[in-house]
């Protein structure tokens, strides 16, 4: 953002340049950093947004952004606001090898305090920024490489508007099974959904933390379809989508005619090789094979 003029995708390009006294460039050093947001956060006057370039390096910060910011409200007993935003990029199929390409969804919907928006639009990347930085939570915000070099249009006119938690989009009405996604694989579902020919509702989370999942929509998609597929980029193991099938299970059972299906890359974290990449990952080839098996299960068939 600072010295590389926008990051490495240029996703702030000229952000430095307008507003110098409001950028602060640091070493490399994400727990230094990563601690300096959360007190100017706990201070009460500033709202800061730190970028991790990849969220893989949320590792070397893990005692700040866990032990400390994430737990920080709750420490305090709700009483003082940690305002802090955390931007990251998924950057599979980048090619920048295992240290650089993590989805950090799982790892932060399963660790306390975090909110987490993941838009796969612009227009709700306007409206979901700006959700995020009036909240009084630290609010992670995914964004992927994918998406930057999408075309798409935000909504003319007043760009303050909010998209606040608990709100997700049905970009697909249908009523075979419900297909629950974020970020770039939204698309991927969509292609998928075109070739099967599977009648899919596509749920877009866009808040995926569970104190901001819009589970109203879910409940009422899923008495309809009576199914689910979960569909995610990254690997199974750091999978946001195991501790959402476990609470789909447990609060909608009586709807479901056959177990929640998962699609998810694999188990390896993705390699710099293009091709073990590719097999590591999940794109709209994955999303086809997890429709096929909701159809071949329809019904209570085997």
């Amino acid at each position: 953002m600072h010295r590389l003029k926008g990051g490495t995708n240029g996703a702030t390009k000229g952000l430095a340049t307008a507003f110098p006294e409001r950028t602060l460039g640091t070493p490399i050093s994400e727990n230094a950093f990563a601690g300096l947001g959360g007190g100017l956060a706990l201070d009460g006057r500033f709202v800061p947004v730190i970028e991790f370039m990849y969220p893989d390096f949320l590792w070397v910060a893990a005692d700040q952004v866990f032990n400390q910011i994430g737990k920080a409200r709750h420490m305090f007993g709700g009483q003082d606001p940690v305002p802090l935003v955390l931007r990251t990029k998924v950057a599979m199929g980048s090619g920048y090898g295992s240290q650089h390409l993590m989805d950090p969804a799982g790892i932060f919907a399963t660790s306390a305090g975090w909110r987490i928006v993941a838009p796969s639009t612009a227009a709700d990347y306007v409206g979901l920024m700006n959700a995020a930085l009036a909240l009084g939570d630290p609010v992670l915000v995914i964004e992927h490489v994918d998406l930057y070099g999408e075309k798409d249009e935000i909504i003319a006119g007043d760009l303050d508007y909010i998209i606040p938690p608990g709100n997700a989009a049905v970009r697909r009405e249908g009523k075979d099974v419900t297909v629950i996604s974020y970020l770039s694989m939204v698309k991927h579902s969509l292609e998928a959904i075109e070739q099967t020919g599977v009648d899919a509702e596509l749920i877009d989370l866009r808040w995926l933390d569970r104190a901001s999942l819009d589970w109203e929509t879910i409940e009422e998609s899923v008495k309809k379809t009576n199914a689910v597929l979960i569909v995610e980029q990254g690997a199974v193991g750091t999978s946001y989508g195991g501790w959402l099938a476990d609470e789909i299970q447990r609060r909608l059972f009586d709807w479901l005619d056959q177990p929640v299906q998962r699609v998810t890359g694999a188990e390896s974290s993705p390699s710099i090789s293009r091709v073990l990449e590719r097999a590591a990952i999940a794109r709209t080839e994955e999303v086809v094979a997890g429709l096929e098996t909701v159809r071949r299960h329809a019904g209570g068939a085997a």
